[in-house]
């Protein structure tokens, strides 16, 4: 058995403008947070284990806020594998059903995020983004925990 395998989302989650603002018009600041970590729990050597974006527990989670109306694109930087004790690796993938995005204006978009989400923030300002993924442990695979970091950009597109 292997021990926790733990995807943690970036803390400090980068953010970049891209605006074409007025000189006179501030653009307000987008702010992104992790709120929680994608994680497989106990994994079996030679036995994938997924992660769902409707998992509430266990699917990683990210927040953006900004203006309401406000249009975005998201990008994730993804890892290939978690790395454990010993420089053990764990293969990770993501796949077309692994992302959702909630921009609370309407029914959410499920994604591929190894491709860029577009959208508009809704009327409560916010954008939740899930992710989930599946780790593909390896016959036979180091015991341990194992981690790596889910990094994201977001863009504004103005309004």
């Amino acid at each position: 058995m292997l021990a926790v395998a733990t995807m943690s989302l970036a803390r400090a989650a980068p953010l970049r403008a891209q605006a074409h603002p007025r000189p006179t018009v501030p653009v307000p600041p987008l702010v992104a947070l992790a709120i929680s970590d994608l994680t497989f729990g106990t994994v079996l050597p030679g036995i994938p284990s997924s992660v769902s974006v409707g998992d509430p527990h266990h699917a990683g989670l990210f927040e953006i806020n900004g203006p309401a109306g406000t249009s975005v694109r998201v990008e994730f930087a993804l890892p290939m594998a978690l790395a454990g004790d010993g420089g053990a690796l764990l293969a990770i993938s993501f796949g077309p059903g692994d992302g959702f995005a909630d921009f609370d204006c309407g029914p959410g978009l499920v994604f591929n995020p190894h491709a860029p989400v577009i959208g508009a923030l809704g009327p409560t300002r916010r954008l939740h983004v899930r992710m989930g993924g599946t780790v593909l442990p390896g016959r036979p695979q180091a015991g341990g925990a194992y981690h790596a970091t889910i990094s994201l950009t977001v863009y504004n597109l103005g309004s």
